[in-house]
């Protein structure tokens, strides 16, 4: 970045806290607690018997401790392994404040009542500091919510202000500007790193792309997400480049052995073409001893492998080790959601060069500028057909309802814009109430989501660069819906303001409309999936807006229905109509680019019929004649300058 000019522009620093001791004083407690120098060991929102190696011996250095002490809100591998289990409340229960980065102070305060009955932490530190008195009698609050509001009164000035930033969740500055790196890329120097072990591959160990360093791994809704790039669910994987996988001749779900100084470990193989020949990588977050269900004996701990640290160090040695690979003869089926890798031509995953969006060029007009061949779909006398055979369907419609003016609800998804995080997919979960399947059942192919982030490979052939493509996918809301004219009950209709209605109580699940749906988008209730994914208390989080579903029905998405009439009822009570952007979709809410809007693409000003017409844009398989109301908007290639 400072090579290339970007420190200043797009590239700022200033807004990361101070650090603290890090590994460093992770360390120098650990040789306390050696030392028997520590009575009393209280462990607060951290986990270090997971998330350290094995090879560290935290364990061993918790045992010289009289009194262990933990707070966590699960039973995970460091509370196992404490005197005293004293749970906080969750994060929706409690008040408290954050600093996330310089000059954001948050606040959070109770939105439920608690589920069980366990204490705040802060009042159980206010109880023990009353019995201890002397310098702790300052601390005299009679609860944490008073403590945290006097507190903030002094930072504020006022119990006016302190009302104000509750509204707002917090008080929100500019971070301030540090001084920028050295533009210059003489200065900068790098020594050749050295490595642990004398194996033939260097490994690595990376945070999962949901479950992070393992705090999410007992959180069914991001076991069941697919990982954007090996599209696997359940369970963990070893990553080696596709050269490395031929020249052993390992391939996928080839369970391997990998072996370092300080342990091994076995997991099913990922070739991948993006991975160096010499490096063997496997994600964090798996392999947990306790934390719950979901989370205990699923998979192996990367970390494992990972020598301790030198004295002194300021991180863990993530990629310092390395290992040898061996062949065990034995496979494992991955629960994966990865249908066909390749777009094979069908213009699935668009993508157009930065020169030719330029100059405002469509993606067909970019591929013949390229000198790429159109290939014909349809004849001359069948395009002729397809547009007359549209008339005719808009003088059908236009009958009772049909024929009023209504909103035309459409979406846009920016390819250029979205990274695969599936954050979307999530806030679908949670928004619809939709049920986790598990393991056995995603290998059956019977997973619910009605969102999916679907992967593309573009080259990786050769010399040439392997590039990834994520498209979205859900519902495409056609105008001319295959579904629709399939279902024997009318369980699949179209409604006045443009969308493929699934009325749930007609269903009676002969999945002709699934059969039918090019985009695949539709999901039949094989069992009683919202009896198993919520068993009490989790129905506390099924939202109320939103029918539960039965076994025996074909689910999809509805564009949030939910929320479409809940805006048109305030509308209507208002005596006006929907504003744009007053409400969205919550997986346009969700994305954290702004890749997806929503809104009716019939208000000329609003912002989706804006992005419609952009030249960019294009509708999946629109050859078909489906008409769909989502416009994805082709990806912008950057071109790499040799």
């Amino acid at each position: 970045n400072a090579v290339a000019g970007n420190i200043g522009q797009t590239v700022r620093f200033g807004a990361d806290l101070a650090s603290g001791d890090g590994l460093a004083g992770v360390q120098q407690l650990m040789s306390a607690m050696t030392a028997g120098q520590v009575g009393i060991l209280l462990v607060h929102e951290a986990n270090p018997v997971y998330a350290l190696p094995a090879s560290m011996k935290f364990v061993d250095a918790m045992k010289k401790v009289p009194l262990k002490v933990s707070t966590a809100t699960y039973l995970d591998e460091t509370a196992a392994q404490c005197d005293l289990l004293l749970p906080n409340l969750h994060s929706l229960e409690r008040w408290d404040d954050t600093n996330p980065r310089a000059g954001v102070f948050g606040l959070m305060q109770p939105v439920m009542e608690p589920v069980f009955p366990v204490r705040h932490t802060g009042d159980v530190l206010l109880d023990a500091a009353r019995k201890l008195g002397g310098a702790y009698g300052k601390f005299s609050a009679p609860n944490y919510e008073t403590h945290l509001r006097t507190a903030w009164n002094a930072r504020t000035g006022s119990d006016a202000e302190w009302r104000a930033a509750l509204a707002r969740g917090g008080v929100y500055t500019a971070a301030p500007e540090a001084p920028a790196l050295t533009p210059s890329g003489a200065a900068i120097n790098a020594a050749a790193p050295t490595f642990d072990g004398d194996g033939d591959f260097v490994f690595l160990a990376y945070p999962h792309s949901f479950l992070h360093d393992g705090r999410g791994a007992n959180r069914p809704w991001l076991l069941e997400n697919p990982d954007p790039v090996t599209k696997s669910t359940w369970s963990p994987w070893i990553e080696l480049s596709a050269a490395t996988a031929r020249r052993l001749d390992i391939r996928r779900g080839e369970v391997v052995r990998i072996i370092s100084p300080h342990g091994e470990i076995s997991g099913p193989a990922f070739p991948y073409a993006g991975l160096h020949d010499g490096v063997i990588a496997a994600p964090l977050g798996w392999g947990h001893t306790e934390y719950g269900q979901f989370a205990k004996s699923r998979g192996f701990n990367p970390l494992d492998l990972v020598g301790a640290p030198a004295a002194g160090s300021t991180f863990l040695p993530y990629a310092s080790t390395r290992v040898r690979l061996e062949k065990t003869l034995s496979y494992q089926e991955v629960a994966t959601t990865e249908g066909t890798p390749r777009q094979l031509g069908r213009g699935i995953a668009e993508a157009i060069p930065l020169v030719y969006a330029k100059k405002g060029m469509t993606v067909r007009e970019a591929l013949h500028a390229e000198g790429h061949e159109e290939h014909e779909v349809n004849t001359e006398l069948e395009t002729k057909a397809i547009l007359g055979w549209r008339e005719r369907q808009v003088e059908g419609r236009k009958l009772g309802n049909y024929a009023e003016v209504h909103p035309s609800w459409g979406m846009t998804i920016d390819l250029s814009r979205c990274t695969g995080c599936s954050a979307c997919v999530t806030a679908c979960y949670a928004e619809n109430n939709i049920p986790t399947v598990g393991e056995d059942q995603v290998l059956k192919g019977r997973e619910m989501s009605w969102m999916r982030i679907e992967r593309y490979w573009e080259g990786g052939e050769g010399e040439e660069p392997l590039e990834a493509r994520f498209v979205p996918m859900l519902c495409q809301q056609c105008e001319n819906a295959p579904c629709e004219p399939v279902c024997p009950v009318f369980a699949a209709y179209h409604t006045v303001d443009g969308l493929n209605g699934q009325v749930y109580n007609r269903c009676v699940g002969t999945r002709y409309c699934a059969n039918n749906c090019p985009y695949k988008v539709r999901y039949f209730n094989w069992y009683k999936y919202n009896e198993m994914a919520w068993p009490e208390p989790l129905q506390l989080q099924l939202n109320p807006d939103v029918v539960v579903r039965a076994r025996g029905v074909m689910e999809k998405c509805t564009f949030c229905i939910q929320r479409i009439r809940g805006a048109q009822n305030d509308a209507r009570l208002e005596d006006r109509p929907i504003r744009d952007g007053e409400f969205t979709t919550a997986c346009a809410q969700a994305c954290p680019s702004d890749a997806i809007v929503f809104g009716n693409s019939r208000d000329p000003n609003s912002r989706v019929a804006a992005l419609r017409a952009d030249p960019r844009g294009y509708r999946v398989l629109e050859e078909i004649n489906t008409r769909p109301a989502i416009t994805y908007l082709a990806k912008v290639l950057h071109p790499v300058e040799g």
